[in-house]
């Protein structure tokens, strides 16, 4: 029922936000889905988990933020159809605590998070300016641990998800975005190494500099959140 109820909540708030979108008005030139991006990006994972390697020897970790890389692409494909990759890399920073008959000990180290997000999207144009849209995604997430004392907290999984969205262009310069996503690797328990789904809300901005390249940033919220700043080329440019 929690769940029920935080999904419900994210997605009121992007309809409220999309109805704002819509409303506004300023003719402008049409969204494109030819370009390729690379960001810096920021995540917070807060993930925590317990494992009991061998017999009277316990190792807690403690993950929380970290930074990275992401690329992106999108192509436009046939009519209103598209396809996109969405990768990151970043490292997590992560506490330990080994307690065994010997003592307590702490440590500190980083953790290889890495994202994949891939599949093909249909837009639905409401005017010249703006689009709502839809996407089918194959998701991947993994993470790599490494070890401390003999524990294994690595997990990796692959599944589907599915995203709806609006993109809007105000002027020629300026597009905003927000939209809702669901993924079946959402969320990940470290002690049980299961993982769960998870929806979650999104926003993003576009600027163009110089004609074809554009400054974009995005925030995204879930069990995990993100923000990431970085460049775009646009490969449909006129």
């Amino acid at each position: 029922m929690r769940k029920m109820q935080s999904a419900i909540r994210r997605l009121t708030v992007l309809g409220v936000l999309l109805s704002a979108a819509l409303c506004s008005s300023a003719m402008a030139q049409e969204v494109r889905y030819s370009w390729m991006d690379i960001a810096f990006m920021a995540q917070d994972v807060g993930l925590t988990g317990t494992q009991t390697p061998i017999q009277g020897q316990t190792v807690d970790v403690d993950a929380g933020n970290g930074d990275g890389v992401r690329f992106r692409a999108s192509f436009g494909t046939w009519h209103n159809l598209y396809t996109f990759i969405d990768y990151s890399s970043t490292d997590i920073d992560v506490g330990v605590v080994v307690t065994n008959a010997q003592g307590v000990f702490a440590a500190e180290d980083e953790f290889d998070y890495t994202a994949i997000r891939g599949g093909i999207g249909l837009r639905f144009p409401l005017r010249f300016d703006t689009d709502v849209y839809g996407e089918v995604t194959f998701d991947s997430l993994d993470f790599d641990f490494g070890s401390f004392a003999g524990e294994n907290f690595d997990m990796g999984k692959q599944d589907v998800g599915a995203a709806i969205g609006v993109r809007s262009m105000f002027g020629d310069n300026l597009q905003l975005r927000l939209y809702g996503r669901y993924s079946a690797v959402g969320k990940a328990d470290l002690s049980t190494q299961k993982f769960d789904n998870d929806t979650l809300v999104g926003a993003g901005f576009g600027f163009t500099l110089i004609r074809g390249l554009s400054i974009v940033g995005d925030f995204e919220t879930g069990e995990f959140s993100s923000w990431s700043i970085g460049f775009r080329l646009d490969l449909d440019e006129d």
